[in-house]
């Protein structure tokens, strides 16, 4: 299965931790991210439920006079205490920013207080990839969804570490082009095949 999975146009909070946070779209930002995936064709389109993701994909989906599908398992990971934060505001001392430092290392290991359990971000992601690796579409799916589901796709898709994902930019409008399956021993198994900046 070939996936397109991206990331929602720009709410102009670039910084900020915008888990279950869900700013609107600045206007115009999603008719950018449309203008930069034209002359792509879908066979089915997948949102997360969250407005900027949503609106993003019904941008995208009117354009081929499609339905948006909403699958909660794509939504962005809650950020606990640091939901809605800007980095900045979260590094306010040495012990702050240690916790930050250590979270873009192992974010499993060193979430954010009050945080979604990283097991069950994790388990949703590898469920919503696994709904779709079966599927053998003449067109790629679209996902849209958010930068936290697009690095954990392509970590478990892929098998790249995580704290190594920090080194691609998963900027607002990014289109990751993925070919996702399940190999005889159900384990996931992908490749990335292309990247596109809005």
């Amino acid at each position: 299965m070939i996936l397109d999975l991206v990331r929602h146009a720009s709410t102009g909070r670039a910084g900020h931790f915008d888990g279950r946070t869900d700013s609107p779209l600045l206007p115009g930002a999603a008719d950018a991210v449309r203008g930069g995936c034209a002359g792509v064709a879908w066979s089915r389109v997948i949102s997360s439920p969250r407005q900027r993701a949503l609106h993003t994909a019904r941008a995208l989906a009117t354009a081929q006079a499609m339905p948006v599908d909403v699958v909660e398992d794509w939504a962005e990971w809650d950020f606990g205490d640091w939901d809605g934060q800007h980095r900045d505001a979260i590094a306010v001392d040495d012990a702050a920013r240690h916790a930050l430092r250590a979270f873009y290392q192992d974010p499993g290991a060193y979430p954010p207080p009050n945080a979604e359990p990283w097991a069950d971000f994790q388990a949703r992601i590898d469920r919503a990839l696994r709904a779709l690796a079966p599927l053998d579409e003449a067109s790629p799916v679209l996902v849209v969804s958010h930068a936290g589901p697009l690095r954990l796709a392509l970590a478990l898709a892929c098998g790249l570490p995580l704290a190594a994902l920090w080194a691609i930019r998963i900027d607002y409008g990014t289109r990751l082009r993925l070919r996702v399956q399940t190999d005889a021993a159900d384990r996931l198994w992908g490749e990335l095949i292309e990247v596109r900046q809005a």
